[in-house]
């Protein structure tokens, strides 16, 4: 089989439905943590109560979260919700610490579903190739849905460099009071990565992002063994 006719290939990023049903027993996993059985069902309704509020109070950009999909608007809504009632609990720093946390496991079973990567690695060719072209035509969707703006894309033999100019979780978290939840796409990306590169020969450099303060985000996929030793600046 060609990569391209992967089911995800040329798709948006739309967090994948195997990755949907890890996601909710890891929510309510680390909620029952942090605030016990009793706590965690008051901590829920709280949530619940919250994102009618967000719903009432910032339609704007609530409708357009919903322009770019309605799971899209969902989850939106839902971290918002999340990150306010913890806040007011602990603090926006905690708050954000604990939904980073939440996104890192996430990340563990929705980078490898995202790309397929089961069946990528079985595809035809070279795997760091079929790689390549995997996120050229997954950042060619998101571009053309506005998720995300692509500026410069730079194919070479061992590297792949894909400039992002725009971002709407920057945009829209941001217009709902609560920018520190635009970093959590990066903070997945970085927690996600590490478990699929190794299978298709790469190594990943993201030197700076929106979210944390670049003027754009900086993605960089190296044929492993090529990447420069500055992971540790990666954001």
């Amino acid at each position: 089989m060609k990569v391209e006719e992967l089911a995800r290939y040329g798709q948006p990023l739309r967090l994948p439905k195997e990755a949907q049903r890890r996601q909710v027993p890891i929510v309510f996993s680390a909620v029952r943590n942090r605030y016990g059985l009793f706590g965690a069902v008051s901590y829920l309704a709280a949530v619940l109560a919250e994102m009618q509020r967000i719903r009432r109070t910032y339609p704007g950009p609530v409708a357009e979260a919903k322009r770019l999909g309605r799971e899209t608007a969902a989850e939106m809504v839902l971290l918002a919700a999340l990150f306010n009632v913890s806040a007011r609990r602990e603090g926006r720093a905690e708050a954000y610490l604990f939904l980073r946390t939440i996104f890192e496991r996430v990340a563990e079973y929705s980078m490898p579903a995202l790309y397929q990567i089961d069946d990528l690695v079985e595809c035809d060719g070279d795997p760091f190739e079929n790689l390549k072209k995997f996120n050229v035509a997954m950042f060619e969707a998101i571009d053309r849905e506005g998720t995300w703006k692509t500026g410069r894309v730079v194919d070479e033999a061992d590297r792949l460099r894909i400039e992002v100019t725009s971002c709407a979780n920057v945009e829209l978290f941001a217009a709902l009071e609560c920018p520190e939840l635009a970093r959590l796409g990066c903070d997945h990306d970085l927690a996600g990565y590490p478990v699929i590169l190794d299978r298709v020969d790469a190594e990943f450099r993201r030197p700076c992002t929106l979210a944390k303060g670049g003027d754009h985000c900086d993605f960089n996929f190296y044929r492993k063994g090529t990447a420069p030793p500055t992971e540790h600046l990666n954001r």
